[in-house]
């Protein structure tokens, strides 16, 4: 099981729905593992999409249950069914640290890791609020896996419908929404951009509705019962999904190759602005299947240059935020190697994936959230078990 992961839940007769999702969700993140909870999906429509995910780094895991088995709460619109009650389950159902729900209505428009690293100020739910409400939407989740069992959310939802089906006037949303009160960190609306209520707000006399809306979403989101995929609908982002559902698995495939890494060899990061490292050259030796990705703030000087005579090095000059938040997010590991001084702040950005930084020991040199190792080898070693973990 991965670190994060990213979990959907439909039936058969969604699947047209889930399938757009995840083609969006694909398209625009990179090296994720994703998850579709559902009990009559077949084999052969997960095999055909990881046949095109393959060499990617991505994939579709069919995760089947007895829906029958799961606790789920009273459903209160006609569009939406028991599968919306897996949400709560998501922790049992899986281990991965950082959870990701997404509902199957939603389209997704930038890379999704930007949510998995959201910092949730110690809570152990994030989500977005519902347009001109003080409530909050359940379509999207973001969930601290240990602080949700911890505070045993799963069993207070399943509590909260069995005995209060009276006060649930908006399903699972109701009850996360009662149950997760003091326990929510709000989520950016970028992440939760509910177009779908377009719609509604027109018929409830709100305001102009664009002011609640974000430009250039992370996630446009279709609530209500106004659907793109209907007949005949109302509110906007109807050309927008059926672009992507009409996008073949093929061109999604092609599209991750193209813009992935060359090499498909784990990679390790290292970023300095000082050519003095310790023992660099021995680690690179020590694991030729690695990928080292060697950045710099500034301009180069020839004894970092001369590293990309080793096969196994990609230097990258000068480089950019947005190139290094790349790296970042596909590294399994960073290094810190320094000799002179080293960059904190590019550090805990790595921490805070929950990725490990490693270093080699030596006299004087302290990096208390580094782990060291007394030699080349021995940090080959544990590096070669990072990739046993996958």
């Amino acid at each position: 099981m991965p670190k994060e992961a990213i979990v959907l839940a439909a039936n058969y007769g969604y699947v047209t729905a889930a399938e757009t999702t995840l083609k969006s969700l694909f398209y625009h993140t990179p090296r994720v593992t994703v998850y579709l909870v559902n009990e009559d999906i077949p084999a052969e429509w997960f095999r055909n999409i990881n046949h095109h995910l393959a060499g990617t780094g991505s994939r579709l895991v069919d995760l089947k249950i007895d829906l029958a088995r799961l606790a789920t709460g009273k459903t209160t619109w006609p569009h939406i069914n028991q599968y919306s009650y897996v949400k709560i389950h998501a922790p049992q159902l899986l281990t991965a640290a950082r959870i990701i729900y997404l509902d199957c209505d939603l389209i997704v428009r930038h890379s999704l890791w930007p949510l998995v690293h959201f910092d949730l100020q110690g809570q152990p739910v994030g989500m977005a609020h519902e347009i001109n409400s003080p409530s909050f939407n359940s379509g999207v989740l973001l969930i601290d896996r240990a602080r949700w069992q911890a505070a045993e959310l799963t069993e207070q939802c399943i509590d909260f419908f069995s005995h209060h089906e009276d006060e649930i006037n908006n399903g699972d949303q109701t009850v996360l929404n009662r149950v997760c009160e003091g326990q929510l960190q709000p989520l950016p609306a970028t992440f939760n951009n509910q177009v779908g209520m377009e719609k509604e707000a027109f018929y409830r006399g709100w305001p102009v509705f664009d002011h609640f809306l974000v430009a250039d979403a992370v996630i446009d989101h279709y609530t209500t019962a106004d659907k793109p995929w209907q007949l005949l609908s109302v509110g906007r982002g109807r050309a927008q999904w059926w672009k992507y559902h009409n996008l073949e698995w093929q061109m999604i495939g092609n599209h991750l190759r193209l813009s992935a890494p060359a090499s498909t060899k784990p990679q390790l990061l290292l970023y300095t602005a000082w050519a003095e490292l310790n023992r660099l050259e021995d680690v690179i030796k020590c694991l030729p299947d690695w990928q080292f990705e060697i950045a710099t703030p500034v301009l180069m000087n020839f004894e970092l240059k001369r590293l990309s005579a080793y096969p196994n090095v990609n230097l990258h000059e000068s480089i950019l935020p947005v190139a290094l938040q790349r790296l970042i997010e596909t590294s399994r590991a960073m290094l810190d190697l320094t000799l002179i001084q080293r960059d904190d702040q590019v550090q805990a950005q790595f921490l805070a994936t929950g990725k490990p930084v490693l270093a080699l020991a030596r006299d004087g040199y302290q990096n208390e959230p580094a782990q060291f190792f007394a030699s080349p080898a021995a940090l080959a070693a544990y590096v070669r078990t990072l990739a046993e973990e996958e």
